[in-house]
C-alpha cells in the first residue's frame, strides 16, 4: 500500500509540474490595438498587447486604416513594413483577399543583405531552464491576387538570443512559404536551451532579398517546455499506482 500511495503521489506531483511547465509563450496578435499603433512605431517595444506580449522589429508600422494603393501613407507597399490586420488586401491591394476576424501579423519582407538579416519581429524576454523546448507558428503566403504579379516565396529564420549571448542563435533551418498563396502552413519543430538557462527572446527574420512578392503573415506562435522522458516515466507509474489504489478502495467496500 505504500508504494502505491507513493506512486500515485508521485503522478500527481508530476501532473502538476507538467500543469505548471506547458506553453510558456504565446502570441495570436489579439491583444493589440492596431488604429492606435504610430505610424513609422519600430525598435524596441515597438507595440505592447494587453496580454502583456510586446513587439519589437527592424520593420516600420503601417496603420490599417483602409490605405490598401501604391503611393498611400499607411500601404504596405514599402519593403520592410508591417502591421496587425485581419485580412491582407485591406493594407496592400495586390495581396489576397481573405477575410477573417482574427488579426494577424503581415509583412513586407526587407531586402537589406545584412547578416544578420533585420528582425521582422522578437518577443519580450521569457525566463526559462535548461532543457528541451517546441516551438510553433503559422505562416501564410501574402502574394499575390489575380491583379498582382506571381507570388515570390519568403526565406524565415526562426532564432532565439541565449542569456548573456548577443548574438541570435538559429533554432531550425530556414523555412520557405508556400510558392502559391494557398492557406496556412504550420512550422514546428523542438530546440535545447543549455544550462544554466535564464531568459531568452524568440525573433523571425526574411532571408530573402527578392522584392516582388516577398510577403508573409505570421500568427500563433508558441513556446513550450518538453518534459524529459524519465519525467514521463514517472507520471505513468503515477498513472497506474493511482489506477491500482482505486482498484483497492473499490473492493475494500465492496466486502
Amino acid at each position: 500500500m505504500k508504494l502505491l500511495a507513493a506512486a500515485a503521489m508521485a503522478g500527481g506531483l508530476l501532473m502538476a509540474g507538467a500543469a505548471n511547465a506547458g506553453t510558456l509563450f504565446f502570441e495570436d496578435f489579439s491583444g493589440y490595438a492596431p488604429a492606435t499603433i504610430a505610424h513609422g512605431a519600430t525598435g524596441q517595444d515597438a507595440a505592447t498587447s494587453t496580454s502583456g506580449n510586446s513587439i519589437t522589429t527592424d520593420y516600420s508600422y503601417r496603420v490599417p486604416n483602409g490605405q490598401n494603393h501604391y503611393g498611400q501613407a499607411d500601404s504596405m507597399y514599402d519593403e520592410g513594413t508591417w502591421t496587425i490586420a485581419t485580412n491582407p488586401i485591406d493594407v496592400h491591394d495586390l495581396w489576397i483577399d481573405k477575410p477573417g476576424s482574427d488579426p494577424f501579423l503581415l509583412l513586407n519582407g526587407a531586402t537589406n543583405d545584412a547578416n544578420p538579416p533585420p528582425t521582422a519581429w522578437e518577443s519580450q524576454g521569457i525566463a526559462v531552464g535548461p532543457g528541451k523546448y517546441s516551438y510553433s507558428y503559422d505562416l501564410l503566403n501574402l502574394c499575390c491576387n489575380a491583379a498582382g504579379p506571381p507570388g515570390t516565396p519568403s526565406y524565415l529564420q526562426l532564432w532565439y538570443f541565449a542569456p548573456g549571448n548577443p548574438n541570435p542563435i538559429n533554432i531550425d533551418s530556414v523555412v520557405q512559404t508556400s510558392s502559391a498563396a494557398n492557406g496556412w502552413d504550420h512550422v514546428s519543430g523542438t530546440f535545447i536551451v543549455g544550462q544554466p538557462g535564464g531568459v531568452i527572446r524568440l525573433g523571425l527574420a526574411d532571408n530573402s532579398n527578392v522584392a516582388s512578392g516577398n510577403d508573409f503573415g505570421v500568427d500563433n506562435i508558441s513556446l513550450a517546455s518538453v518534459p524529459e522522458p524519465s519525467a514521463w516515466a514517472l507520471m505513468i507509474l503515477g498513472f497506474g499506482g493511482m489506477g491500482a489504489l482505486l482498484r483497492r478502495q473499490r473492493r475494500a467496500v465492496a466486502a
